[in-house]
């Protein structure tokens, strides 16, 4: 058997690059679910196919889910970029559901103000400045996909990096200036779809260069998290995590127990009240979860 990368999916479908070629592969049986980044164990059948056997050790994993069900998006991250912007219908609590699923899976996470060029942008760019980069201490990346893309790149230099965003962010455009033949395998993933060869795209992988890659994820709406622990989320709130276990019940959901050391610093505007209600809701989403 030879390793392999999965480079892109669709369906039940998938390219996997062994030694710098690409092959189409299916996968043997339905145990394990794979996902782009994925390193893979392949029989090469043909100059064409290939069959996934098994699935290297991953490094780290990002997900996404819902009561219900989970659905994976990629694997063996070092960054993952999120790429918001004030139009359309900006969604703060998707970008604060991309950064707990960054913090809970140790991968660093850049926020990418896109579309600078509106006229609402520059105030809306500063208020997510002061509370994410100033008090939160995330890195943010201000830009106009069409007009200096470029200053992009020093942050994805010798990493695979996952790009995500709301759908309308502008996440496409940032993808075809920073690695325009993306374009090309983009209308032809269409023309496989088209054709009845394969079915819902999810994200593909773009060598930048011999040490950086790009996994350009398609638009989302929601971001899930029921995936995660309802003990450990706190965890993920860097503005939390230093004064962690200093309430009076070790058992604090740090909602309304008394001598609450977290609510107390939302109620004194130590933590941001937006990020502190989004605390809220996802632990009453957590609560009412169902196992899958």
């Amino acid at each position: 058997m030879a390793q392999g990368l999965i480079v892109s999916s669709y369906g039940r479908f998938f390219t996997v690059e062994v030694d710098g070629k690409n092959y189409e592969a299916v996968t043997r049986g339905k145990k394990t679910e794979f996902v782009v980044g994925d390193q893979v164990l392949v029989t090469v059948s043909n100059q064409q196919q290939a069959q996934i056997q098994e699935l290297v050790p991953r490094q780290n994993l990002v997900y996404r889910s819902d009561r219900n069900r989970s659905k994976i998006i990629a694997s063996n991250l070092q960054q993952i970029i999120i790429v918001i912007a004030v139009k359309p219908n900006f969604n703060l609590g998707f970008l604060n559901s991309c950064l707990l699923s960054a913090e809970s899976s140790q991968i660093e996470p850049l926020i990418v103000v896109n579309k600078m060029d509106l006229t609402e942008s520059p105030e809306f760019a500063t208020n997510i400045s002061k509370l994410y980069h100033d008090r939160l201490g995330y890195k943010i990346l201000k830009l106009s996909a069409l007009e200096n893309c470029a200053d992009l790149r020093p942050y994805l230099e010798g990493k695979r990096s996952l790009l995500i965003g709301q759908s309308g962010m502008g996440k496409s455009t940032i993808t075809n200036q920073i690695y325009p033949e993306a374009m090309a395998k983009t209308a032809e993933i269409t023309k496989y779809e088209t054709s009845g060869s394969h079915t819902t795209t999810n994200a593909s992988l773009y060598h930048l260069n011999t040490a950086s890659d790009l996994i350009d994820c398609p638009g989302l709406q929601e971001f899930g998290l029921f995936h995660l622990d309802i003990q450990q989320i706190a965890e993920f709130f860097p503005e939390m995590r230093n004064i962690l276990g200093q309430c009076k019940f070790s058992n604090c959901r740090h909602l309304q127990e008394p001598q609450c050391v977290i609510r107390a610093a939302a109620e004194n505007g130590i933590i941001d009240s937006s990020r502190y209600a989004f605390y809220q809701r996802l632990t009453e989403n957590l609560k009412t979860k169902k196992s899958y």
